[in-house]
């Protein structure tokens, strides 16, 4: 008895699980499609945008976590934009996402994204490669008779912090 209660007085505090944190910049454009005035459903260049995120994981389960992005399109008019995302990893440098994206100013978007996320690791400091696909159904700034599609392709810096 006397060597439980000595164990359980002069052990050491256990430490709970921790977060990792993964800070991102970086910038984004590929194709934008929808059904303009026409009709007809059909593709043009994505407009210039600016990425920065937040990635989070246990480092109980490093496989796994959610990510969360900010995003200012650039070109013709400002807009700003959100995204949240589960992200689940195939290996220390590959993994894949889904989630849900919008944008909040000066038009309201709402819809779901998928995509793949690539790491170049360089020590702490990582280059990401992410190319993406995101539907927009709802919002004030849809095309005419159906949603918003973006195909997209970001590159940026990625730090572990």
């Amino acid at each position: 008895m006397s060597t439980l209660a000595g164990a359980m007085f002069l052990a050491a505090p256990a430490h709970a699980e921790g977060w990792l944190h993964d800070g991102e910049v970086g910038i984004g454009t590929g194709l934008e499609g929808g059904t303009p005035e026409g009709g007809k459903f059909g593709f043009r260049r994505a407009r210039l945008r600016v990425v920065a995120g937040l990635d989070l994981r246990t480092d109980v389960g490093e496989s796994e976590g959610m990510g969360f992005r900010g995003f200012v399109e650039l070109e013709d008019r400002a807009t700003f934009g959100g995204e949240v995302r589960y992200v689940r990893w195939a290996g220390r440098h590959v993994g894949a996402y889904a989630g849900f994206i919008g944008t909040l100013t000066p038009e309201t978007l709402l819809g779901g994204s998928v995509g793949a996320r690539f790491l170049i690791p360089m020590g702490r400091f990582a280059l990401f490669l992410e190319p993406s696909f995101s539907v927009l159904p709802f919002g004030g700034d849809l095309p005419h008779d159906g949603p918003l599609v973006w195909a997209l392709f970001s590159a940026g810096g990625r730090l572990g912090l």
